[in-house]
């Protein structure tokens, strides 16, 4: 690119957008890549700040302009549960089609970002988001990229799976299994319902079955059982989930379940969870007593997940510890 005056610039094609920026009235795009620039845009140019422009050169066709790269980064990432904006100042954003679970590809990611001057960013890995909510980014760092790069990118990307995902929340009919010898003998209030209906109420759950069990293992398996058999696809297990002689919670889910994944993980506050699966795939929340006063907490990381029907695997519980410390 060949950098000139703007009042030099007239009849010359603008290789870029440019950007207006008046804080806390307006961010616009006044000029558009391909623009030709006349006489009368010259003195908002100088308003703007732009007494130089690049034009561009013979040598430049030879490079890939940031907007076309933006779009082949988008294609690495396109799914249906996305929808790409218009390429704008050389950068695309995905946002998601309907509420659910952002997933990535978190290799993938790296790998491309590992190249040269490209660049792909999105939100963690098990993101809850919202139908219309932006996603991800991505852009070239240069307004022209040589080729190579994208070249690289293409292949390393051939005949995979695209970096991100929506998974949409599929769960919708929960059961809660109290636990406590203290709550069924009535000793204390159950507290765990309100607030478990409460942090699930935005992806759109409801209960359909409950029941109040003691400290007993037997009796906590059977109330499962029950549970699951008037329709919840999701059970959650409050109480008993600490290291006490009648914390029996962990033990009955394992018992129960065909796979548990793992009891504890590396989030904090909450890290005494149980998750389990049974044999039809229905998820087992065991709840720790800390989810009652702590929000966010290890539920508010896990829950979503299942309710969208993301498999979650000892591997994934491992990695939660990068950005599990929930506390404010």
């Amino acid at each position: 690119m060949k950098e000139i005056h703007v009042k030099d610039a007239v009849g010359q094609a603008l290789c870029h957008d440019i950007v207006r920026i008046v804080i806390g009235e307006v961010k616009d795009t006044p000029f558009k890549r391909g623009h030709i620039i006349r006489a009368e845009d010259v003195e908002l140019l100088l308003q703007l700040g732009k007494e130089h422009i690049y034009v561009m050169e013979e040598s430049d066709y030879n490079l890939v302009h940031e907007e076309q790269v933006a779009e082949e980064l988008y294609r690495f990432c396109e799914h249906p549960s996305l929808s790409p904006t218009p390429v704008q100042q050389g950068k695309i954003e995905a946002l998601a089609n309907h509420n659910g679970v952002l997933t990535v590809d978190v290799e993938g990611l790296h790998e491309i970002n590992s190249i040269g001057e490209l660049t792909i960013v999105t939100r963690l890995h098990g993101t809850p988001v919202k139908a219309g909510q932006p996603v991800a980014g991505m852009r070239c760092i240069p307004l022209l990229l040589e080729a190579w790069q994208l070249e690289e990118a293409k292949r390393l990307r051939e005949g995979k799976e695209p970096i991100l995902q929506v998974y949409p929340f599929v769960r919708k009919k929960m059961g809660i299994v109290t636990t406590g010898s203290e709550v069924f003998a009535g000793r204390i209030q159950d507290a765990f319902t309100a607030v478990i209906q409460d942090r699930v109420a935005d992806y759109g759950v409801e209960l359909v079955a409950h029941e109040i069990v003691p400290d007993n293992t037997d009796q906590i398996v059977e109330a499962i059982d029950k549970v699951k058999s008037q329709g919840a696809e999701i059970i959650f297990c409050t109480g008993g989930m600490s290291v006490d002689p009648d914390d029996l919670t962990p033990g009955a889910i394992a018992r129960r379940a065909k796979e548990v994944v793992t009891y504890g993980l590396p989030v904090l506050p909450g890290s005494m969870v149980c998750i389990a699966y049974l044999e039809d795939s229905t998820p087992v929340l065991g709840v720790p007593g800390g989810v009652l006063y702590n929000n966010p907490s290890a539920f508010d990381v896990i829950t979503p997940r299942l309710l969208a029907d993301v498999r979650i695997t000892k591997e994934d519980c491992i990695r939660m510890g990068h950005g599990g410390f929930q506390s404010k």
